[in-house]
């Protein structure tokens, strides 16, 4: 009898053990990347303090559209309507043109600062439908991805003309991505970096067997794409939020 009690007290025990351990690994991860956030957000914003002044006005009079809707004004007697728009539309189309050549070098210059420097502080996602505001680094390497979110390199920056590609954590390390299949097809994503703020419309929410790569590939436009494991606790597949560049708001450093 005594014997079957202290094997049912060492298997208790252990049982004990194993769960501490359990709860402590993910809670010390947290911890870990809490205090890696923190000092990342000290970091881009000694460097980039237009960040911080741009913090409490994200709004939307300020960004300048990606695409704006082209209307057809129908000839007068005299045509000196139909000139006239045609002269306006010409001028803001000249306008629009040259600030998206302003946000493209703006754009080059700060991916040329930033190339091959992984787990610098880069800029911060936000996403306001689930209440996310995290620092993003350089790179996708087990190391850069305990600090935060990581951009892939390979991809373009917003403004270069491509898919902005980030990967991040559900669970472990702070978990940046955990309420990643709450966003929802036309929610706003802002990327914040220290030369603008890119704003996105998320156009689909999809999963994804980790192969299939094809899905974040480059297309030709200004895209973000979001992607983690799913489901949580699991790497069998990957979500992925994407979302399309309707706006945008350049930063004077």
């Amino acid at each position: 009898m005594k014997k079957r009690r202290s094997w049912k007290r060492w298997l208790a025990n252990l049982m004990i053990v194993a769960g501490v351990l359990l709860l402590a690994y993910p809670l010390g991860t947290w911890g870990y990347t809490w205090f890696q956030q923190r000092a990342l957000r000290h970091q881009l914003e000694a460097t980039s303090p237009q960040i911080t002044a741009l913090a409490a006005d994200l709004s939307a009079s300020d960004f300048i559209p990606v695409e704006t809707t082209a209307t057809t004004t129908e000839a007068s007697v005299g045509g000196a309507e139909t000139d006239a728009a045609a002269v306006a539309a010409a001028a803001a189309a000249a306008e629009r043109y040259a600030e998206l050549a302003s946000f493209k070098a703006a754009a080059d210059a700060f991916a040329g600062s930033v190339s091959g420097k992984t787990g610098e502080p880069i800029g911060k996602i936000v996403i306001p439908s689930i209440g996310m505001d995290v620092i993003m680094v350089e790179g996708t390497g087990t190391g850069d991805l305990r600090e935060g979110p990581g951009h892939w390199p390979e991809t373009p920056f917003p403004g270069q003309g491509g898919n902005f590609v980030v990967s991040g954590h559900r669970t472990t390390y702070g978990a940046p991505f955990l309420k990643l299949n709450k966003v929802k097809v036309g929610d706003e994503i802002d990327l914040v970096l220290p030369y603008g703020v890119a704003r996105y419309t998320v156009s689909r929410v999809v999963i994804v067997l980790p192969t299939q790569v094809e899905e974040v590939a480059q297309l030709g436009r200004e895209q973000v794409s979001l992607a983690a494991c799913h489901p949580i606790y699991s790497a069998k597949q990957r979500i992925v939020v994407q979302g399309d560049l309707t706006s945008f708001k350049l930063l004077e450093p």
